[in-house]
């Protein structure tokens, strides 16, 4: 199994199957993973896993200042008002305000269904993925050295990321256990990427992250 959750190829592979995700299945199937055997989830649940749950969830992809839709213009669709504009006239293009998918990838129900295997590098790491991370400047691919993550645990500090990795699905961090205990007492985790474009932000809660009546981190 690769690395990171391809979320475009698991959605296009259930799609492909007749599978098909509804609001009614979401609420339906909340805590199937702490009520039924990994061997017995359906494609469905696994992909609830994967995108809306306590270990998955959806984050804004947030501008910088001057990288926002009212920097330049660009062929894009305004994300407010629908109408499309010029070429842009400044260095970089905007960004858009869009949403990608943040996914806690070494918990273990994920881990248990997904067969994930990390490099020697991410050993005794908490390991956080962007799923489909917008490109830098001019379409390229966003580099290590323009991103900064970090995790934060509220009241309890905070650190930065020991690990990085980037593959044509996903962006991988890694924080060590052992400079950043978390507990299930620990009301919030704060996961922080910045780029010189953009900011993305996605919260977990660790009292809703159990599996089998043990935190899944």
């Amino acid at each position: 199994m690769s690395m990171a959750i391809n979320r475009r190829e698991l959605m296009a592979a259930l799609m492909g199957a007749g599978v098909f995700l509804t609001a009614r299945d979401v609420l339906g199937a909340s805590d199937f993973w702490n009520r039924k055997d990994p061997a017995a989830w359906t494609s469905e649940q696994i992909l609830q896993l994967a995108t809306r749950s306590p270990w998955a969830t959806q984050a804004r992809v947030v501008p910088k200042p001057g990288r926002d839709r009212g920097s330049t213009q660009t062929l894009a669709p305004d994300v407010a008002g629908g109408r499309s504009g010029g070429r842009g006239t400044g260095p970089d293009p905007v960004v858009q305000v869009t949403e990608v998918t943040v996914v806690w990838s070494s918990a273990k129900p994920l881990l248990d269904v997904l067969k994930t295997s990390f490099p020697m590098d991410f050993t005794g790491h908490y390991v956080i993925s962007i799923m489909e991370l917008p490109p830098g400047p001019h379409g390229k691919a966003m580099t290590q050295d323009a991103m900064e993550a970090s995790l934060q645990v509220k009241g309890n500090g905070s650190i930065g990321a020991g690990a990085i990795q980037l593959t044509r699905q996903a962006a991988i961090f890694g924080f060590s256990k052992d400079l950043l205990p978390i507990s299930a007492t620990d009301k919030e985790v704060l996961f922080e990427l910045t780029t010189d474009q953009y900011t993305i932000r996605a919260r977990f809660t660790p009292k809703e992250m159990l599996y089998r009546g043990a935190l899944a981190v």
